[in-house]
């Protein structure tokens, strides 16, 4: 299947309509002037415009799909705090604008996670609610609301809160100069590396294909998915595989020994995995769960990991595409030739969902600098 020229449009969420859509922009008419694609008209049309939200929303945005703040914009704010949420999914915060007929403004701020803001160096205590703070942000295209990249302090120190951006306002900051995700790894010499053992940062893209082959039955499944069932936003850890699919830095991942058997511990939403090492594993003898049964062995330096019995009816992060009991999933880690990096490979083999197997990989560099801290996702009450 041919897709047609998307580079012409923007892509939006539309609340009114709970999904995203295309905007196209006219090149020839005056600035701004827009008109929504037409996708009622031609079905061959309608349907490959489908395909491309879906694998867009599933591939490209991952983790909080954040299609509705405009990352084009860069707009700044200056107010006093009102509410403080320090919690993982991400930290919110509650801005209140003066006006000057004596009415305030108010804005929601959504700034990174805690686990990421504290290794930039920000913590609760630099935010009270009460202060008096400046912030630059992506401002929605539909409510008021900031998606923080920058916040100045009381005191006059200036914090990156995500994205890779420069100081505005202070030569006094924190973040910019020790992002775990930009800054270069201090790892010992490769002769003390303990192998696989050890924690690992993606350092890099990586991922699944833009052009994954749905079957007519996922592709229905997944069309009537809605921003309001994303289950990252409800704390839900979700399964296999989707659940190592949240390599995002500066999120770790590392193997431990145990018993004989390997735990994988993926940060985002503590995930622990057990690959059982036993030649003679069963897995067809296992009950079925949301992370499967997985069976591992050693070709050479790499882990090679088959899971199956998974009980988990989605196959992404969000909960967009559909995973069938049949799903086999293949992962192989691979070591590099210092042991300094590791290369991560995923195949999903699932007949329900899609007409052949999918593969992605991930490159991940070792971070005896970092450790996997708990992660503790927890909802507004």
């Amino acid at each position: 299947m041919i897709l047609p020229d998307f580079s012409r449009f923007w892509v939006d969420y539309r609340p009114e309509l709970g999904r995203i859509v295309l905007t196209e922009v006219l090149a020839a008419a005056p600035a701004g002037d827009e008109r929504l694609l037409n996708i009622e008209g031609d079905n061959l049309m309608k349907r490959e415009v489908s395909i491309f939200l879906t694998l867009l929303s599933t591939v490209a945005i991952g983790h909080h799909a954040n299609v509705e703040h405009d990352t084009r914009v860069v707009e700044e704010l200056e107010g006093q705090l009102t509410e403080v949420s320090w919690r993982n999914p991400h930290v919110s915060m509650t801005l209140s604008i003066p006006g000057e007929d004596g009415t305030s403004q108010t804005w929601e701020l959504e700034a990174q996670d805690v686990n990421s803001l504290g290794r930039r160096g920000l913590h609760p205590d630099l935010v009270p609610v009460g202060a008096t703070v400046r912030v630059a942000g992506h401002p929605s295209r539909i409510r008021n609301s900031l998606y923080v990249t920058n916040l100045l302090l009381p005191n006059g120190t200036e914090i990156k809160t995500r994205g890779n951006v420069q100081p505005r306002w202070s030569s006094e900051h924190i973040g910019f100069d020790n992002d775990p995700f930009l800054s270069e790894p201090s790892n010992q010499a490769a002769d003390n590396a303990e192998s696989l053992f050890r924690v690992w940062l993606r350092d890099g893209r990586g991922g699944f294909p833009s052009d994954l082959p749905l079957t007519p039955e996922a592709l229905e499944a997944s069309s009537a998915w809605t921003r309001a069932d994303d289950l990252t936003l409800r704390c839900i850890a979700g399964g296999m595989p989707a659940v190592m699919t949240r390599l995002s830095a500066p999120h770790p991942m590392d193997f431990v020994e145990q018993d004989g058997d390997i735990l994988i511990r993926v940060e985002v939403f503590d995930i622990v995995r057990t690959v059982h090492m036993d030649p003679n594993a069963n897995a067809a003898s296992q009950p079925r769960s949301r992370l499967g049964y997985s069976v591992g062995r050693w070709e050479g330096s790499t882990l090679v990991v088959r899971t199956t019995a998974v009980d988990w009816p989605y196959f992404d992060t969000n909960g967009r595409l559909p995973l069938s009991e049949a799903a086999v999933i293949v992962e192989r880690f691979t070591l590099s030739d210092d042991e300094t990096g590791l290369s991560y490979d995923l195949e999903v083999t699932d007949p329900g969902t899609f007409t052949e197997p999918v593969s992605a990989r991930w490159e991940l560099s070792w971070r005896s600098d970092m450790v996997v801290e708990p992660y503790e996702c927890t909802l507004d009450e």
